[in-house]
């Protein structure tokens, strides 16, 4: 029996963290001639798109035109999704382009996938890397040199290694993730220029370079500062003559806001707010630019694409060699070589048996894919504006190839013997990226992490981050999909016992294990049985603050030192959700004054535990025989919630210096 191929295991990746990635497609087409819309761009925009070419006639992927309106108009309908933009290359063709919804709602104008902008994330970076390769190529760059030779600080020497290129572009330098307070900013809002937000905002090390691949976009921003610094012309400007101009992307930017040539064609983002569709701020990803910066259109995104197919050139003009543009969509970085990796920035995915080189981006309102095929001579490019999820440009590259390169994958049996060797996989893993160092660290409170689970069909379950699936043993250390051919692999950096885990479709995104106080013991029911005991405290105060103020001195004063200690515990933890769950994504362009005025309770918290401490002692030993065991149980369950909910707030960097530092 066969079983048929799907891609399940790659899909629904919808609960990362913005601008984390994934990859390709979607088309578009429009009724105008080419020459009239080379005559007034702005007729394209005002008329209803309809297809570019008769796809039906196209040999190659006869049906896709009607495949991909179903697709994408199932997604709108069921994902209330705005607007859609969608390119497909072939051969050496444009062989679709398709605008679905509106680029501006209040002017009534429809989505043109010839000059329609769409933000496309951190699909951006493939032109940041890119531009590396075109200076490596000119050997103004070395991509083994200590990053710090080309830029006016210093990244602090944590290791002994220094970060090269390389490591940038696989994603392997080894730092921390963050983004809290900066990352996006929101028009007319900018931010610091690139170079000095930088040198301000250099995330801790936390891995020696090249150990981990852990998704960076600090390190992307520094990979085009360096680009400016080494070729003297400002990064945007670099990008516009280096890469749009020779390929002809007129409707395509890094500047923000647009220039005012092209603002006119920008895709508007929406977000229903009572019911309707409200028009959102310009998003400004200026400080981090070269990590998401990009506006463009399917049909230029289809010029990019079919410059990378072409090894470098499009329509006479070069922007690689042959031989650097190879290069780029080489492998640099693998955990395992039996599963898929990074390229030179460009990420690996196999579709069916094909392997594909490209990159996704997500911004709050964009979420974008794109994918080069090289075997079969395809690119596809798609860019929805939603503010709702990833879903669906998760999934539509997979459904294109599910449709049109089929293959059915042989069921593989379990071994008798995996029980033997299952426990040393058994456990909770969590993604290198993150943050450790600093104030963001407590949003690892909202991730349980991943769990793999020995079964008793001697198969792994893994419980995220895509839906429950489970996975076959079909080497050492390597597991595929049961009903499907998603692959995950064990590694071990220490040499003592398995302590890297990848999925393959995420070869930018490492695991660990699960520090043990990040677990559900210590993150959730701990402090849950914390804040009930606080709560009780209070909550008993009010029926019984009668009677607590005729008690001697030394039981009123135990009293009062907890039932304080208990409130600004209360009221810090209550603070900080209303804050998380009240800003919630306006986080990563601002930190609120809520935000900084709770980080005070947790110090005041600490004094107060410690003086309820210092104040139940005193009781202990004072020999006072009204003071019960039952109360000495209670209190001094009470003040070690205390004490363990300091160091909690300790452990996730929520202590107030944390942030004011």
């Amino acid at each position: 029996m066969q079983v048929r191929h799907t891609k399940g295991g790659r899909r629904g990746f919808a609960a990362l963290p913005a601008a984390l990635c994934s990859l390709l497609l979607l088309a578009g087409t429009m009724s105008m001639p080419a020459q009239a819309q080379e005559d007034d761009p702005a007729a394209a925009v005002t008329t209803e798109s309809t297809a570019m070419l008769d796809v039906e006639q196209q040999p190659a992927l006869p049906g896709l035109g009607a495949y991909i309106d179903g697709t994408i108009e199932a997604q709108m309908a069921l994902e209330d999704i705005q607007s859609v933009t969608v390119s497909v290359v072939k051969d050496g063709e444009l062989l679709f382009a398709k605008g679905y919804g509106m680029q501006d709602i209040s002017e009534g104008i429809p989505v043109s996938p010839e000059t329609s902008l769409f933000r496309i994330g951190s699909t951006s970076k493939l032109f940041t890397w890119l531009s590396v390769m075109q200076l490596v190529e000119q050997g103004k760059l070395d991509l083994d040199t200590n990053v710090n030779e080309y830029l006016d600080f210093d990244i602090p020497a944590t290791y002994e290694e220094p970060i090269t290129l390389s490591h940038i572009l696989s994603h392997t330098a080894g730092f921390e993730d963050g983004g809290l307070g900066y990352l996006i900013q929101y028009y007319p809002n900018k931010g610091p220029e690139l170079a000095e937000a930088m040198a301000k905002y250099i995330p801790a090390r936390v891995n020696p370079p090249g150990e981990v691949s852990s998704y960076s976009n600090y390190a992307t921003a520094l990979a085009g500062l360096i680009v400016q610094n080494v070729s003297g012309v400002p990064f945007n400007d670099y990008v516009e003559q280096n890469i749009f101009q020779p390929l002809g992307m007129k409707y395509a930017s890094f500047d923000e806001p647009l220039p005012p040539e092209l603002e006119p064609f920008m895709t508007r983002g929406y977000k229903r707010e009572l019911g309707v569709w409200e028009k959102q701020p310009f998003e400004m990803i200026n400080s981090f630019g070269p990590a998401g910066a990009v506006s463009a259109s399917a049909v230029a995104m289809a010029k990019f694409m079919q410059a990378n197919l072409n090894n470098g050139e499009l329509n006479g003009n070069r922007i690689l060699s042959e031989e650097t543009m190879k290069q780029a969509h080489s492998l640099l970085f693998t955990a395992d070589e039996r599963v898929n990796g990074m390229a030179h920035g460009f990420y690996e995915k196999d579709y069916n048996g094909y392997r594909v080189v490209g990159h996704g981006g997500d911004t709050m309102q964009f979420h974008t894919d794109m994918a080069v095929d090289k075997e079969n001579n395809l690119g596809i490019f798609v860019s929805y504006m939603t503010t709702v999820s990833n879903a669906a440009r998760n999934n539509f590259v997979g459904q294109i190839y599910d449709h049109f390169y089929p293959r059915d994958v042989e069921p593989v049996e379990p071994p008798a013997d995996f029980a033997d060797r299952a426990g040393k996989y058994a456990g909770k893993w969590t993604f290198w990226r993150r943050n450790v160092s600093t104030i963001e660290k407590m949003f690892g409170l909202m991730s349980n992490g991943i769990d793999v689970i020995p079964t008793e069909e001697n198969t792994l379950l893994v419980t995220g981050p895509f839906a429950v699936r489970q996975f076959v043993e079909v080497g050492e250390n390597l597991f595929r999909q049961v009903d499907g051919d998603e692959q995950i692999v064990f590694t071990s950096r220490s040499g003592e016992g398995l302590d890297t885990f990848y999925f393959e479709s995420l070869p930018f995104m490492a695991m660990q294990r699960m520090p043990t106080f990040e677990t559900s013991l210590f993150k959730y029911l701990l402090p849950g049985l914390a804040l009930l005991l606080f709560l009780h405290s209070v909550v008993s105060w009010f029926y019984k603050r009668k009677d607590y103020k005729t008690r001697p001195a030394a039981s009123k004063a135990l009293t009062y030192n907890t039932l304080w200690m208990s409130i600004v515990h209360l009221a810090f933890v209550v603070l900080l959700a209303v804050v998380i769950l009240g800003f919630a994504d306006s986080l990563y362009s601002g930190i609120p004054f809520l935000l900084k005025a709770a980080l005070v309770l947790p110090l005041v918290a600490i004094v107060l535990t410690v003086i309820a401490l210092i104040g139940y002692v005193k009781r202990l030993t004072s020999g006072d025989e009204s003071f019960s065991v039952g109360r000495r149980i209670y209190y001094a369950l009470l003040v070690l919630s205390g004490i363990y909910m300091c160091y909690f707030y300790y452990y996730w960097n929520m202590l107030g210096w944390d942030y004011f530092s």
